[in-house]
């Protein structure tokens, strides 16, 4: 995102959203509460990943974690070179991310966890501590190497629940690719498929409750191989994991997906479902109508929005060309602040979420 007419057109949509705001801020000053970054560094092999919290005031970045030399590390996702959806922030004080080791000799001996590390308490410094076990490897011959195996996930606000898309269940294949509900312990509480065999879940986010999914379905394909019925059973879902049912709320190919600003709203960035690329127009969903709010357009390709935990602020990373950006914007209107922008000859930028103590203690 980039340019004054793109931030204009962001910051009046903004103002007319009236985002979740009983007491908005006023001041112009950006907020305390940081963000938390993960910069991977792909052309190492296997890949080192650290994490980072970022002072939009000062600019400066504060390390929390990196991979070393040890057994396990933060695992990247499946064809991909960064923790972008593999990692997630949530109560403003725990990371979530897939670990495990860089190598593995057969896949019973894998021993992938999802795992956790709390900022702001003895856990900090680079402990991580394991919540539960996922095994990834099934093959030695995946052409991504063994560290890329991480999947897309999302955890509910509390804790209690983790969504992540699958091809398989251990060493079980799947006809067709589908999204695992697991309860706190890992247990899967719930597995229901994608429209089709040949679509992919783009992004994923749990409304406020923790009994809501939202989607983003996006045909598996290129300009090349695109299949009209993919194309057709593209666009932003809705799962109720008490009702166990499933519905589309959006018929769009979407790329990122944040719930909010409301309770009953959900925000994503969508292309058009004609094209593969070009800039995408970000919208507001109403539920359960499913109507759009409202919808403004981004330059560049936008890949993860975020939301702070008050919702006066959101956070949007965004790529056009070789710069990887992240942009502010303060709901009650006014510019937007570009708080972070790195080449991709730096490392694979990840926005993660935001930590709302500003005193975490960086690791030593």
């Amino acid at each position: 995102m980039s340019g004054t007419r793109s931030s204009v057109l962001l910051a009046v949509a903004l103002v007319s959203f009236a985002l979740c705001f009983s007491s908005p801020s006023t001041s112009g000053a950006l907020p305390d509460p940081k963000l938390v970054l993960a910069l991977t560094q792909p052309t190492e092999r296997p890949p080192v990943t650290a994490v980072f919290l970022l002072d939009m005031k000062s600019g400066v970045r504060r390390e929390l974690y990196r991979d070393d030399d040890g057994d396990r590390r933060l695992l990247v996702k499946i064809a991909g070179s960064d923790v972008l959806g593999a990692a997630r922030v949530i109560k403003g004080s725990e990371i979530y991310a897939m670990r495990g080791p860089a190598e593995v000799d057969s896949p019973a001996a894998c021993s992938d966890t999802l795992s956790r590390l709390r900022l702001g308490s003895e856990q900090a410094g680079g402990q991580w501590e394991p919540v539960f076990s996922v095994p990834l490897c099934f093959s030695k011959a995946s052409p991504y190497g063994l560290w890329n195996r991480a999947p897309l996930f999302s955890l509910s606000p509390d804790g209690n629940r983790t969504a992540m898309p699958v091809l398989r269940v251990g060493a079980a294949a799947l006809n067709r690719p589908a999204i695992r509900v697991l309860s706190a312990s890992g247990a899967e509480e719930w597995k229901f498929p994608l429209p089709g065999k040949w679509m992919r879940v783009a992004d994923l986010a749990w409304s406020p409750t923790g009994t809501q999914l939202a989607y983003a379905v996006a045909p598996e394909a290129d300009e090349h191989t695109l299949d009209k019925d993919q194309v057709a059973a593209a666009g932003l879902y809705l799962a109720d994991v008490e009702a166990r049912t499933t519905r589309r709320v959006h018929q769009s190919p979407a790329q990122a997906v944040a719930w909010g600003p409301k309770p009953d709203q959900i925000t994503a960035a969508f292309l058009p479902a004609a094209a593969t690329g070009g800039a995408p127009v970000v919208s507001v969903i109403r539920l359960p109508q499913g109507d759009k709010i409202e919808e403004f357009s981004l330059t560049g390709l936008v890949q993860a929005l975020v939301y702070s935990e008050d919702c006066h602020w959101l956070a949007v990373q965004s790529q056009q060309g070789e710069h990887q950006m992240i942009w502010l914007y303060r709901a009650s209107g006014g510019w937007g602040h570009k708080v972070l922008d790195l080449t991709t000859s730096e490392g694979r930028l990840a926005l993660l979420g935001w930590a709302e103590d500003s005193g975490f203690q960086s690791t030593p």
